[in-house]
């Protein structure tokens, strides 16, 4: 049970919450829970805000890389989740690739590509 007197933090951001449980920082099991309000779910994630590597600081996280020394653990956590974040964009952004194999040999075309284009692709085959 919480107490008078406890360090915690309360956070709905799961790549925060990811990040302080990789640096050491323990999760109340009291307190977190999913929050039905207006047809919309929330996750709150309640830490213990001692014990950890460093402090929960949600300011620096929200800030990101320029809120943080570069050397502390939270700045690698941010970059990586950033990171993540960008690469899935590239790929949802990107065009699917059609594999086409014909004995030993392998074929990428795109998917939107015109039966034209298909079949000069496929030619080389």
């Amino acid at each position: 049970m919480l107490t008078t007197g406890d360090h915690i933090y309360i956070t709905h951001n799961i790549k925060l919450a990811c990040a302080l449980l990789t640096i050491g920082h323990k999760l109340k099991d009291e307190g977190s829970c999913s929050i039905e309000e207006y047809g919309k779910t929330t996750q709150n994630f309640v830490f213990n805000d001692s014990g950890g590597s460093v402090s929960a600081d949600a300011k620096k996280w929200l800030g990101g890389l320029e809120a943080m020394n570069l050397e502390e653990p939270m700045a690698y956590l941010w970059a990586y989740a950033h990171n993540r974040d960008r690469l899935l964009d590239t790929i949802k952004q990107s065009i699917p690739m059609v594999r086409v194999t014909y004995g030993s040999k392998v074929l990428l075309y795109p998917k939107n590509a015109t039966q034209e284009q298909k079949k000069r692709i496929m030619s080389k085959l």
